[in-house]
């Protein structure tokens, strides 16, 4: 066995991440917060970290970096840890070579990348509360604090994943920005996919969960789940680029529209 594969595992065995001590976590710098320290944290990005995390840190074979909470990574102290130690039974190694300072650079940046500029809400959210619970009907596809239904993308933080522009694009033309729009191919092909179906005893339109060469299976907007057989099938289409979504351009006033894409742009989890 090679010397340098022998003094890896000394390494890993002996060390206080491997053996799961608590690392003492190194203070951060006094220039964590300024501008040169985020233009140095994303040079070190690039060189480290932006192999598996992308250039910009939009994900490929790592995950995607840029949301306001990262699983692994609640607060500055753990996502320092994350990037100097890695996370064990993952594919994120530890990072080898940058100084403490450094690493703190790194951190700094990769905050950076799920932070939304802050914007002035244009209406009134707790009209558009109310708007969300009834008029608008919003919960009976999306769950929001663990209520409603999962047809559609859950809500409760999407005011730290979206701005005022694309909300209100997401409510007056729902397909602009679906991951499959004219069949252009994402990240994100498998989600939100709309299918529809003709069987011997009806139609059926809602987003596919599951298919195999054999079946299909789609949850429709009462969020109801159907399984066909696709031999006994009259018709079969997959809606690349449509959501299930209806536009409220005309259904909704433009005051109404500020009101609701306000509380939408409220809603930030737990704090």
């Amino acid at each position: 066995m090679p010397f340098v594969f022998l003094l890896m595992l000394l390494i890993w065995f002996v060390s206080p991440a491997a053996a799961g001590a608590e690392l003492e976590i190194p203070a951060k710098p006094d220039d964590f917060m300024t501008s040169a320290a985020l233009v140095d944290g994303e040079r070190l990005f690039r060189i480290h970290c932006a192999r598996c995390h992308g250039m910009l840190g939009e994900g490929g074979e790592g995950p995607n970096l840029k949301r306001a909470r990262l699983k692994h990574a609640p607060d500055d102290d753990s996502l320092y840890d994350v990037i100097d130690s890695g996370i064990r039974g993952t594919g994120m190694p530890g990072t080898f070579g940058p100084t403490e300072d450094e690493l703190w650079h790194v951190a700094r940046y990769v905050r950076s990348l799920g932070a939304l500029p802050a914007q002035t809400m244009p209406g009134d959210p707790v009209r558009g509360k109310m708007l969300y619970e009834s008029k608008g009907a919003c919960a009976t596809c999306h769950i929001l604090a663990g209520y409603g239904r999962g047809v559609g993308p859950e809500l409760t933080e999407v005011g730290l994943r979206r701005n005022a522009e694309y909300l209100r694009r997401a409510l007056t033309n729902p397909d602009a920005d679906h991951p499959m729009l004219s069949g252009r191919m994402t990240g994100r092909i498998n989600e939100f996919l709309t299918v529809r179906v003709v069987s011997p005893d009806g139609e059926y339109e809602g987003l596919r969960i599951n298919e195999d060469e054999f079946s299909i299976q789609l949850r429709d907007l009462n969020g109801e789940i159907h399984s066909f057989d696709k031999r006994e099938l009259l018709g079969f289409e997959k809606a690349f680029g449509h959501s299930l979504m209806p536009g409220y351009e005309l259904v909704l006033s433009a005051g109404d529209l500020d009101d609701l894409v306000s509380y939408l742009m409220s809603l930030e989890g737990s704090s």
